[in-house]
């Protein structure tokens, strides 16, 4: 990681005026097309919601404002961002939170992603791994699909840990579609790179075959 020195910063007047701003964060909401990743992983033997996060968080370490962080209060950028995911425990109707790092192959990612699930048994949460801030919060909502969603969270003004959260993707018009939604830091985040995130989000959703 590496600290940004804040007077050289092209980001320098925004980050100072959210940084002091009592509710820096902010929620979007989108629609996504996931049809061809629906019909990729059905066809490798995949699980979806594991996809998604790979397919994810492969855009969000590609955009540097995402990778942004509090250390102390003062901002930090990390090498990467990993994700930190709601999980069913098996045989239950109890979730847990799994943490590992991304790989950078989506099959690896997978199986890496459902071995540590399954180590972790029914240990709701693993909290020396969480106290990690190289993470991306990310949960599901399969059962329906949304308009608007709010996560549980500190009322902390130097958490700058973007959270994702998607629904059940419905079917229209011979497409899946999908609701997703993304809570990010005002001092670090932007319109713009939302923008970019979910266009470029939606380009690589339209590569799988």
């Amino acid at each position: 990681m590496n600290k940004i020195h804040i007077d050289s910063w092209s980001r320098k007047e925004t980050y100072q005026f959210y940084q002091h701003v009592d509710l820096p964060t902010y929620l979007m909401t989108f629609q996504l097309d996931v049809t061809k990743l629906y019909h990729y992983v059905k066809k490798e033997g995949l699980s979806f919601y594991l996809s998604m996060i790979h397919t994810l968080l492969d855009i969000m370490n590609s955009i540097e404002n995402f990778k942004y962080r509090f250390i102390d209060a003062e901002p930090y950028l990390m090498d990467m961002i990993h994700p930190s995911f709601t999980d069913q425990i098996e045989g239950s109707d109890q979730f847990k939170i799994v943490t590992l790092n991304i790989d950078s192959d989506l099959k690896t990612f997978n199986h890496k992603a459902k071995e540590k699930s399954k180590l972790q048994g029914s240990t709701f949460i693993d909290l020396k791994e969480e106290q990690r801030i190289d993470l991306v919060y990310i949960t599901s909502f399969p059962w329906a699909s949304y308009t608007q969603v709010s996560h549980a969270k500190n009322l902390d003004k130097y958490d700058a840990i973007p959270k994702c959260c998607w629904g059940k993707f419905e079917d229209i018009q011979g497409k899946k579609i999908m609701p997703f939604s993304i809570e990010v830091h005002h001092a670090f985040v932007d319109g713009l790179h939302i923008g970019k995130l979910i266009t470029k989000l939606q380009e690589k959703l339209n590569q799988f075959e």
